[in-house]
């Protein structure tokens, strides 16, 4: 996928286009209601910050990256689980990994790669309006990065 890649001339309208077509079971996100405006604002850090959702690395990276790189609070972000169903999701890696305990093991396996991302994060420039992003729609991927000092994790 083109949005993953550090200097993508999509344009972050255009990730997010790229994003849907490639998670086809996705709820549409297009922010008409709370629910769905929390998980547009968590799709387009997936594509802002390069990182592949439905995953246990990436979702780590992600969710690291959101709470040190943009203007949502933990306590903010907090909320975006109001709508998640944790069970749903850790339930969804059973498939993959069979056992609960597994799932645990491998998420603790994560942690380094969430202190990068911490440093990383912690590197920009500024942070991410989580809330309001408009004004970034039009503008390609490569120049949003440049701008915050954002250096995507390669997958």
């Amino acid at each position: 996928m083109q949005y993953l890649k550090q200097n993508s001339s999509l344009t972050l309208k255009e990730g997010l286009e790229e994003y849907n077509r490639n998670y086809p079971f996705l709820n549409p996100n297009n922010g008409h209601d709370k629910a769905s405006k929390w998980f547009l604002n968590h799709d387009i850090t997936h594509v802002l910050f390069g990182t592949i959702p439905f995953q246990i690395r990436g979702e780590a990276i992600n969710d690291t990256w959101t709470l040190i790189g943009s203007n949502v609070t933990f306590k903010g972000y907090k909320e975006f689980f109001k709508y998640v169903d944790y069970n749903t999701v850790i339930n969804s890696y059973l498939k993959k990994y069979k056992y609960k305990t597994i799932v645990y093991l491998v998420m603790l396996r994560h942690i380094p790669i969430c202190i990068l991302t911490a440093f990383k994060a912690y590197k920009m420039s500024k942070k991410w309006n989580w809330y309001n992003y408009d004004e970034y729609l039009e503008i390609p991927l490569k120049d949003i990065r440049k701008e915050f000092n954002i250096k995507v994790i390669k997958a």
